[in-house]
């Protein structure tokens, strides 16, 4: 049986209902699960800089798409939901517009970011049991109609996100961070953060 499949059978499991042999099976709840399983693992995989989850991609720019602005312009990779970093020898600043990432500097970007599409064996099992508490608490109410059970639910799944986060941060030194002069003055005394 697949890992989805998996956490979804967690999922219903917590919501008392019958496990599902997969998402094709001609029943609501695997219905259900096709439908929302991809929304909410992306939901949850964005919320915090799952460390199983980060690709490296070194970008090249495009043309600026833009009608003003002489930035860098990079197109983002299609599965990237969420930029950690960029790896730069000095801080540069970034942002996001769109689908694009811009930026001051040279014509290439080495970019951190959390991908959609990471193998489910990555997964960490804090991750998966957190993952099935967000997917029962959003298909609760469809299969069962509490919205006290639903409550409970959103309890579980931030304990369990908490948990996974705790051990995730552990397995990454702290950040690396770079002072500028007028950046630091500024804003009181705090530098930029990039990556290393």
């Amino acid at each position: 049986m697949s890992v989805t499949v998996d956490i979804c059978n967690s999922a219903l499991i917590k919501l008392g209902a019958e496990r599902i042999n997969a998402l094709t099976d001609d029943n609501k709840r695997a219905r259900l699960c096709q439908e929302q399983y991809s929304k909410i693992k992306n939901r949850v995989l964005r919320s915090h800089l799952w460390t199983f989850a980060i690709k490296r991609v070194a970008l090249s720019s495009i043309p600026n798409p833009f009608e003003f602005g002489e930035e860098m312009v990079f197109q983002l990779p299609l599965d990237c939901i969420r930029v950690v970093g960029i790896k730069s020898n000095v801080p540069r600043k970034y942002k996001i517009e769109q689908k694009y990432l811009i930026t001051d500097g040279d014509d290439t970007c080495n970019l951190f970011y959390i991908s959609s599409n990471i193998a489910e064996a990555y997964f960490d099992e804090n991750f998966k049991e957190a993952l099935a508490c967000a997917l029962a608490a959003d298909l609760c109410y469809a299969i069962t109609q509490s919205n006290t059970m639903k409550q409970s639910l959103l309890e579980e799944c931030e304990w369990w996100t908490s948990q996974a986060r705790s051990f995730n941060s552990q397995e990454i030194s702290p950040e690396a961070y770079q002072f500028d002069e007028w950046e630091n003055s500024r804003k009181g005394g705090l530098g930029g953060l990039y990556y290393e």
